[in-house]
């Protein structure tokens, strides 16, 4: 198999995934878990499911709600939470899909979370993507509201190469318009980004599809300027003036002389202090070990390639966007980036114990309100380590034979926190952490019904049963 056709597989049958959770917590002692053990069975390869936590209800059936492969949670843009940030976060599911009945196309979704709902955060809204459509791991929002009052959402297109433009408003019941329910057509706008391809669609590759295949997006400050990680392109897209002329630049991502694919993931942007302006943009590249540093100004020459290690995969800024943390898939661990220097100043192991064998796959990241603690879920040991980081305010150069060193508190995990099968996404709002759980907690056969016993559905019997149509899953410990 061909390395396009083996990339266009990873993508199209989301890691043969069937059915997810997303998972919600609070940090409490482990006594107060709500789930009992889970039986061994195929669905948990063998091994028993512990969760902390309890799972996330739907609003409008009241049941557990499923979803396709959680892999990434964006809060909105709004100031109606209770900690005066955003009121919702929405979790962006891109697995295989869900089929509601033996009809049914598999579809990826968008959960919207409320977290001012009481006694606990709900699901209130999802928005299906039924093949061929599809919603890849890329959101985001404008900052400033346009003239009707709402925000813009863009979410990246991936099969398609589209960028989806959605409104969201904070005040309606259902914030993101155009909804639409499952199996029933997406209504909504698009951008077309085939033009960052360098070869024509070929009916062999990527089922007659250019191969862009957008993943990570990322909005400039001013919000002009979209920065799209291109994975099938090998290149980071620079679209300009989206709302009129569009004008699109395309960074090639390679270093120089290497022929080698790079398969660009995530995009963290700089912003220059006190200005609108990007400064840097970073891409993750999976297939290369590092993170391409481009200056938007001259976007014609990277400016640096990161080393980092296997498989770099989502990236998360921290509050002053004087760290960028960097998880690596395949090498179990977190590499630490000084924007200013652009350097790793630090590797962090996140193996269940120092000298453990590989295979942790840590795929999410998110950073505690003060900074002090990262959270990392390791897919295939199904448990979010705890990072305690090393004090910043300690860092230092000392200089010996006319060399410099930067002394580096080293960071350690403190602990592992046990979720559902194949933890793939992580946020964290005031004291609650949420965990998109990739594989689930288990379903009843032949439905989308959470039982909790590590088993996947079957689904593609003619008329199987089913509950009402529902989205996103997730637990809230308490």
């Amino acid at each position: 198999m061909s390395a396009f056709a083996r990339r266009f597989f990873i993508f199209a049958f989301g890691l043969l995934t069937l059915a997810t959770i997303v998972a919600a917590f609070l940090w409490l002692p482990p006594e107060s878990a709500a789930q009992g053990e889970i039986v061994n069975n195929v669905g948990t390869q063998g091994r028993a499911l512990t969760p902390a936590g309890k799972l996330m209800t739907d609003a409008v059936t009241n049941l557990p709600t499923v979803a396709p492969l959680t892999v990434d949670f964006v809060r909105s843009p709004d100031n109606f939470g209770t900690d005066g940030k955003g009121r919702f976060l929405i979790a962006v599911n891109s697995g295989f899909g869900l089929q509601f009945n033996g009809e049914s196309k598999a579809q990826q979704t968008l959960s919207v979370i409320d977290l001012n709902q009481t006694p606990e955060p709900q699901v209130i809204q999802n928005v299906y993507f039924p093949t061929p459509n599809s919603a890849n791991f890329g959101v985001t929002f404008s900052t400033a509201k346009d003239a009707d009052g709402t925000f813009t959402m863009f979410v990246a297109g991936g099969f398609q190469n589209r960028i989806w433009i959605f409104k969201f408003n904070p005040n309606e019941r259902e914030p993101i318009s155009p909804g639409n329910k499952p199996d029933a057509e997406l209504k909504a706008g698009f951008i077309d980004v085939d033009a960052f391809s360098d070869f024509a669609p070929s009916p062999y590759y990527n089922r007659n599809q250019a191969p862009v295949y957008p993943t990570g997006i990322a909005l400039s400050p001013d919000n002009t300027t979209l920065y799209i990680a291109n994975n099938l392109g090998d290149s980071l897209g620079i679209l300009q003036d989206w709302k009129g002329a569009r004008k699109i630049t395309k960074v090639r991502l390679r270093r120089s002389g290497s022929s080698q694919f790079v398969y660009p993931y995530d995009v963290e942007i700089l912003p220059e202090t006190n200005s609108n302006r990007v400064a840097k943009v970073y891409v993750s590249l999976w297939g290369d070990a590092r993170v391409a540093v481009v200056n938007p100004e001259n976007p014609a020459q990277i400016t640096k390639h990161i080393a980092v290690e296997r498989h770099p995969t989502a990236m998360l800024l921290n509050a002053d966007k004087s760290k960028l943390y960097v998880v690596n898939s395949d090498a179990d661990s977190v590499s630490v980036i000084d924007t200013k220097s652009d350097r790793v100043t630090e590797k962090i192991n996140v193996k269940l114990a120092e000298n453990a064998l590989g295979g942790m796959s840590p795929e999410g990241l998110a950073l505690s309100q003060d900074e002090k603690t990262l959270y990392v879920a390791n897919s295939h040991t199904n448990a979010v380590a705890v990072v305690a980081l090393g004090d910043s305010s300690k860092f230092k150069v000392q200089s010996s034979n006319s060399e410099s060193k930067i002394q580096n508190p080293k960071s350690k995990v403190a602990g592992f926190i046990p979720t559902g099968n194949y933890p793939s996404a992580i946020a964290v709002v005031q004291n609650r952490l949420f965990i998109g759980n990739g594989k689930g907690t288990g379903f009843e056969n032949s439905s989308v019904i959470v039982n909790n016993s590590g088993r996947a559905p079957i689904c593609r019997m003619k008329n199987f049963r089913q509950a009402k149509p529902i989205g996103a899953g997730s637990i809230i410990r308490r």
